[in-house]
């Protein structure tokens, strides 16, 4: 790919990843001091590293569409490289932190709000961060990772033992992609159990009762797409690149540098785009936030008018801000929590 061409897509591809990503941690920041949910700490820790990207990234493109070309010293290359890898590895390791949290939050319910203190969290964030400079600064700790030869062009192969990936793919990707398929395929069971429960509930109601019954298996089945959406895009975005990569190291004749280094590099980056997307504006209390500092932002929009635009949608449907009942706290909300509810009887129960 063209020098320029390249530039110019990471550019706007960075951009849209602070900017995205710098809106969700002014959201969630506001949201932890309110509400101090060990979800919306680990969500806000997925965004910064995310952000990060964004700006070892940017901070790449300028480079390259200053110089017009990719050349640097073999230190600051190093360097470069390192930054990049580093928050891309954070990003990862933070969803599988993510679904962790979603799996204790469906599994022990009961348990969740007692195992989930400010301590595990930061302690869970502290060691994440740890794991994943050494991961990224690997090849500076340990010489053997790179090459012998450097010709002074900055790219991922040519700063970096082919072993080195294969090392990050073994210790990193892999197992994170086998824990995180792990975790929401049970959350995904579960899901699917509870919506057949609700769903023989509802049948049960309506011979018994007069009354329309709750129809609270829609948010189940509205957990199961996103639990869906999160585990796909996170395999589209990055299986390809360390495929690619990991034949490239085993395979000495192949020539899959370009197409790795100008195509798929670019594919996993858009994982960090797609995350705060997923992960944040698609939770109602963050949309809900988002759009109140939109009508903040934008005189031309009173914020009455969307505060009325919120209230009519509470009349039309009630249990839409306070939740189900027997639903999990918020403080231990989750994405792709499954509504634990409950249908009233004739008599009351």
């Amino acid at each position: 790919m063209d020098v320029n061409h390249f530039g110019s897509i990471v550019t706007v591809l960075s951009l849209l990843i602070i900017v995205s990503n710098a809106v969700v941690v002014v959201v969630l920041v506001l949201m932890i001091l309110k509400n101090r949910s060990a979800s919306l700490c680990f969500v806000l820790n997925l965004a910064v590293a995310d952000m990060l990207v964004g700006f070892t990234c940017f901070g790449t493109a300028v480079i390259v569409l200053t110089r017009q070309d990719f050349t640097a010293s073999r230190e600051l290359c190093m360097l470069r490289i390192s930054l990049i890898i580093s928050p891309s590895a954070a990003s990862i390791l933070t969803m599988v932190s993510v679904a962790f949290d979603r799996f204790l939050a469906i599994k022990l319910p009961l348990q969740y709000c007692r195992l989930m203190l400010d301590k595990m969290v930061a302690l869970i964030i502290v060691c994440l961060w740890t794991v994943a400079l050494i991961i990224g600064f690997l090849p500076v700790i340990i010489r053997q990772l790179q090459p012998k030869e450097y010709n002074g062009t900055c790219t991922l192969f040519s700063i970096i033992n082919p072993k080195y990936i294969i090392i990050v793919f073994c210790s990193c990707f892999l197992p994170a992609s086998l824990i995180f398929v792990y975790f929401y395929s049970v959350i995904l069971k579960i899901a699917y159990s509870h919506t057949r429960q609700i769903l023989e509930s509802e049948r049960i109601s309506a011979v018994s009762s007069p009354a329309p019954p709750p129809r609270c298996h829609i948010r189940d089945v509205k957990a199961v797409r996103i639990i869906g959406i999160l585990v796909g895009c996170f395999m589209v975005a990055w299986t390809p690149f360390f495929i690619a990569t990991s034949v490239q190291a085993c395979c000495t004749k192949c020539q899959l540098y370009t197409t790795i280094e100008d195509y798929l590099w670019l594919l996993s980056l858009c994982n960090s785009l797609l995350n705060p997307l997923i992960y944040s504006y698609w939770q109602k209390d963050v949309r809900k936030k988002v759009l109140q500092l939109c009508c903040v932002a934008k005189p031309r929009i009173s914020p009455t008018r969307c505060v009325t635009r919120w209230e009519t949608i509470k009349t039309q449907n009630p249990g839409a801000e306070r939740g189900t009942e027997g639903e999990l706290p918020v403080s231990c909300a989750a994405i792709g929590t499954v509504s634990y509810c409950t249908t009233n009887t004739p008599n009351g129960t």
